[in-house]
């Protein structure tokens, strides 16, 4: 009974021992790499969401309109970051004050864009997102579907207008109320960076 006892605390003592090395060895075998956004070559939409400056503020952009304003007010934008070269990526963080809902898309071999994360009701001014499969891609997209500025933007783009109507004899009569769009009812996604990382010892 007592050597038992004294090979548990053995085999207890021992894992104490080797587990300060075992989480080193997990640290260091997943580094991460340099943020990909920010390698030569790299093409963004807006270059300030990738300029390694997080006192420079960017926003996403709307895509070219077809014209019509009831067709394109509530038109989402994008923030694009097109690498060099394809690069496998795990890791995407935004620095943004006003992105509530998203999605990360990823372009693939087609030069279509995939899903890759959905975000919704997102709080953070930081957001870190950790793949939960890694995706290899020479071109991400943030595509904005909400921000917590949408609100003051329909304010500010609609407004309520009575309809007077002239009759044949040149009198104005009172018409009914009317409610107006006069612009966009989305506002873009303020972005201060965009990163984009690997793994040091899978970096590709």
């Amino acid at each position: 009974m007592y050597t038992n006892k004294l090979g548990d605390n053995r085999h207890y003592f021992l894992m104490i021992l080797l587990l300060p090395i075992l989480l080193t060895a997990c640290v260091v075998s997943q580094q991460w790499s340099e943020n990909y956004a920010l390698v030569d070559g790299v093409k963004t939409n807006d270059p300030v969401i990738a300029d390694g400056n997080l006192n420079t503020v960017g926003q996403s952009q709307l895509k070219k309109g077809s014209g019509s304003l009831d067709l394109d007010r509530w038109q989402n934008s994008e923030s694009i970051i097109i690498l060099p070269e394809k690069k496998k990526i795990y890791r995407v963080t935004i620095h943004s004050s006003n992105l509530e809902d998203f999605q990360l898309l990823a372009l693939n071999t087609q030069g279509e864009w995939d899903v890759i994360h959905d975000h919704q009701h997102n709080k953070d001014k930081v957001i870190d997102i950790r793949l939960k499969q890694s995706v290899i891609t020479d071109g991400i997209k943030l595509l904005v579907r909400e921000t917590t500025d949408d609100k003051a933007r329909r304010h500010q783009n609609s407004k309520i207008e009575r309809e007077n109507e002239v009759t044949s004899d040149g009198k104005v009569r009172k018409g009914g109320y009317v409610y107006k769009i006069t612009g966009p009812q989305t506002a873009p996604a303020k972005i201060a960076e965009i990163a984009l990382f690997g793994y040091a010892d899978a970096a590709q």
